[in-house]
């Protein structure tokens, strides 16, 4: 993986007119925003990467010309959250997904729509060795451009009246699919058993 000293992978494919330097300046805007509310995360941490995914949206509107969808009910239910200057039914290579993960590889979805897939891969550092002053760090971001046939149906285990998730998709082999889609590593973190760590740590 041919990272700068910065981390970035600029031979990684990106979706149209979108540049390494609107990914830099977005993961600054995340990481700031989701540091000033880390309380949500010791409270509710299984809503918190979703919470990571709408900062990743409201930053790339923002700072680079992918827009929120202009019809709320698409951009809040459906997809995509992101389409080349707003456009509306964009095609599949101008349609930008928004994800959260604190996990290395895996992707869900509760669509199998193809298009680009932005993935902000967080930890939470209460150290805040890995980036001064930062408890919530984006250590990795994948952006691959993913068709119907890269999903794979993941049913809901809930019984009737017994609750439980809602039907979702996963990326088939995500550590080989999204090998080549790794945009942003961060130098100071890697990957041991199965999540993120400093690498100075390191036994």
């Amino acid at each position: 993986m041919p990272l700068d000293a910065h981390g970035y992978d600029r031979a990684v494919l990106l979706p149209p007119q979108l540049k390494v330097s609107h990914i830099h300046e977005a993961i600054e805007h995340v990481e700031d925003r989701a540091s000033e509310l880390i309380d949500l995360y010791f409270e509710q941490a299984n809503v918190f990467s979703g919470i990571v995914g709408i900062m990743g949206i409201q930053a790339l509107h923002n700072l680079s010309p992918y827009k929120k969808h202009k019809h709320p009910d698409i951009a809040q239910q459906r997809f995509p959250d992101l389409s080349l200057r707003g456009r509306l039914g964009p095609p599949p290579e101008e349609a930008l997904e928004s994800k959260g993960s604190t996990r290395p590889w895996a992707l869900q979805s509760h669509y199998n729509h193809p298009g680009w897939y932005i993935v902000w891969r967080y930890m939470v550092d209460r150290t805040r060795r890995a980036k001064a002053g930062k408890m919530v760090v984006i250590w990795r971001v994948d952006i691959p451009f993913l068709r119907q046939e890269d999903w794979k149906y993941e049913g809901s285990k809930a019984a009737e009246g017994r609750g439980g998730r809602t039907h979702t998709f996963g990326v088939k082999n995500p550590a080989t699919r999204l090998a080549d889609s790794i945009v942003y590593q961060s130098p100071r973190i890697i990957v041991r058993q199965g999540g993120p760590v400093l690498a100075d740590t390191e036994d």
